[in-house]
């Protein structure tokens, strides 16, 4: 049979685009579908890239020679790093986007490369004898191709709300795919699932005197591992809170509200609360931070990142005026709530394939999670499976595993587990995140990226020269003495024991200081090798704790927890007391098959049930 491409992505977000540039890398006759080819790397949501845990997921996809991280620091007017109070394991750098600035640097790559970019409207999918054949579009009929990805987001019989007003649509002028969700619905396991997002404000009509300013840090660090500076010229976020008269407003419009009326009974993102649920819950608190976040450069609009809702228009515009500095605001686009259809993730094989149509891969918030990193993630893992199906190279499916990356976690946690609300990543998913940091994603990427020839020869020079560099550092720092009276004389206060450590051994006493680390060791760096190899040191002796809190989970899978009241176990969140108390699990083994379980609350689980027993035996 005569194929127009070997693959057709059908959404051109940022699962579809990573999908269409692995693929396209490989190669690979590549259609990338999109109802609007304006819409090509829109940012639905919010204009900003990383934080805690999608930071992580967005470096892997950067490493394995992914867009996001690079289109994002040429397109950033802010970077802040979250978490910096706590270890570099949970760091997360976030970068402010200018939103027209990325959209139009993706579309320029895009549109530059092989991929084929086809505005059209994907409304059904081509099979036979459960094998794909291609799409079927509503204006240029058939399209055959040997495999096909769906990265079609909160399009699937979307439906959007401000209050009680309902409209279908994937997001606001963007009209929902109804003919491509029959088919979706007819052949997988659905589900419903919500998202929002808050109103944009008139940029000029804030009171900026009244607001808090939060500046750009000048860290040096970057989204992508490649960046070594970034030009653009850094602009302010600023900070507000709601107020009494916000939380009355609010409550006495409840009624108007898309998700309390009943209208909207889809789960929603549980760490992405809408002001709605922040009063409902949290109402008794002295004030919610809203985030003003400027769109770019050359746009008039502000991004109030802590308010998404579904409320009508007439309470949005009430509630907005009692926030301080935004008394006189005026709305350009009102806030609303988006639900859609998203397929049960346990549908698919660990490669993201259907399990019940072969060459048919899904990506992205089809899959029931929430986040353009997550969906970044999922779009280069497919497209990337996709690839090696087309060529029929014979690699094992093991290039993200959960000991080696977020996405591996991501991936394992979605087919097996499924979920039960947007799925979004944080660092407590990972067993391995002392491992797993974004300073070192080249480390444990890179590897398969180069065998597989995904990165250009600029980034590839970049990673073997600073592997070779750390190797010759680390051989010769470990080669040179200090005594606790010499680390004294550069400052560096440690037990006066009289233990002689070499130089590794003095990096774990250390914070990245280019100029202390040349005084000691006469060598030069730069601060992102730096940084990796003292973490590395810092972190060396917890990697085997690490490793060993794994092994004795596995070795008591089936340590009963009879009789346990998960709610008196007072680390564990919320959300898995919830969980477990719904599921009431035997053992540990029942437990960690739970969507949204934790390793380190399975871990707490088995800590408390033990310290218990032993509690009842001593007396």
């Amino acid at each position: 049979m005569k194929h127009d491409f070997d693959i057709v992505i059908v959404g051109a977000g940022h699962a579809g685009i990573e999908a269409a540039n692995i693929c396209n890398k490989f190669g690979l006759k590549t259609a990338l579908i999109s109802n609007k080819k304006d819409d090509i790397g829109k940012m639905s949501c919010n204009p900003s890239i990383g934080g805690v845990g999608k930071t992580h997921i967005a470096r892997e996809v950067d490493v394995m020679g992914g867009l996001i991280c690079k289109i994002g620091d040429i397109s950033a007017i802010h970077y802040r790093v979250l978490n910096l109070s706590k270890g570099p394991a949970v760091w997360g750098i976030r970068a402010q986007i200018d939103r027209k600035l990325y959209q139009k640097n993706m579309y320029e790559f895009i549109s530059k490369s092989k991929i084929s970019i086809i505005e059209d409207e994907v409304t059904d999918i081509l099979t036979n004898r459960s094998m794909v054949r291609g799409v079927n579009t509503k204006n240029n009929n058939k399209i055959y191709a040997k495999v096909v990805i769906l990265t079609t987001g909160t399009f699937l019989n979307g439906n959007i709300y401000f209050g009680m007003e309902k409209y279908e649509a994937g997001r606001i002028n963007n009209k929902s795919s109804k003919k491509l969700a029959r088919f979706v619905k007819e052949n997988f396991q659905t589900m419903r699932l919500k998202t929002g997002t808050p109103p944009r404000i008139i940029k000029d009509s804030i009171e900026f005197s009244k607001l808090r300013p939060q500046e750009s840090e000048n860290n040096d660090i970057y989204l992508s591992f490649f960046t070594e500076q970034n030009k653009n010229k850094m602009i302010n976020c600023y900070m507000t809170k709601t107020t009494s008269k916000t939380h009355k407003i609010i409550r006495d419009n409840l009624h108007k509200s898309a998700m309390y009326s009943g209208a909207i009974r889809s789960q929603g993102v549980r760490y992405c609360p809408s002001i709605e649920d922040k009063i409902v819950k949290f109402g008794d608190r002295n004030g919610h931070n809203i985030f003003l976040e400027p769109e770019g450069y050359d746009s008039n609009l502000v991004y109030p990142n802590g308010i998404s809702n579904s409320l009508d228009k007439n309470t949005q515009g009430k509630f907005l005026k009692t926030i301080p500095g935004l008394e006189k605001c005026e709305i350009s686009e009102y806030g609303y709530a988006v639900e859609y259809d998203a397929v049960d993730p346990r549908n698919l094989n660990k490669n993201f394939e259907s399990k019940k149509i072969k060459n048919l891969f899904l990506a992205g918030q089809i899959n029931g999670t929430t986040g353009y990193e997550e969906a970044a993630g999922q779009g280069i893992y497919a497209g990337l499976n996709a690839s090696i199906k087309v060529k029929k190279l014979n690699i094992k499916n093991n290039i993200f595993s959960r000991s080696n990356s977020y996405i591996g976690v991501m991936v394992d946690d979605l087919t097996k587990l499924g979920v039960t609300e947007p799925y979004r990543m944080f660092t407590s998913r990972s067993e391995y995140r002392l491992k797993q940091r974004t300073d070192n994603a080249y480390e444990r990427i890179y590897p398969n990226s180069k065998k597989l020839k995904l990165l250009n020869s600029t980034d590839t020079k970049i990673i073997d020269a600073m592997i070779k560099k750390e190797k010759s550092i680390l051989k010769k720092i470990n080669k040179e003495k200090f005594s606790p009276n010499k680390l004294l004389k550069y400052g560096i206060k440690t037990k006066l024991d009289g233990k002689i450590r070499n130089g590794f051994e003095v990096l774990k006493l250390m914070d990245p200081d280019i100029n202390l680390f040349k005084r000691l060791f006469n060598i030069i760096i730069n601060k992102k090798l730096l940084t990796k190899i003292i973490f590395d040191s810092k972190y060396e002796v917890f990697y085997e704790r690490e490793q060993r809190s794994k092994d004795l989970l596995i070795k008591n899978q089936r340590f009963k927890l009879k009789g346990l009241s998960f709610k008196s176990i007072p680390s564990l969140s919320k959300e898995v007391v919830e969980k477990l108390e719904k599921h009431k699990p035997e053992n540990l083994d029942d437990a960690s098959k739970i969507s949204g379980m934790t390793p380190s609350a399975l871990f707490q689980l088995l800590s408390f049930k033990k310290s218990k027993s032993r509690n009842v035996q001593s007396k």
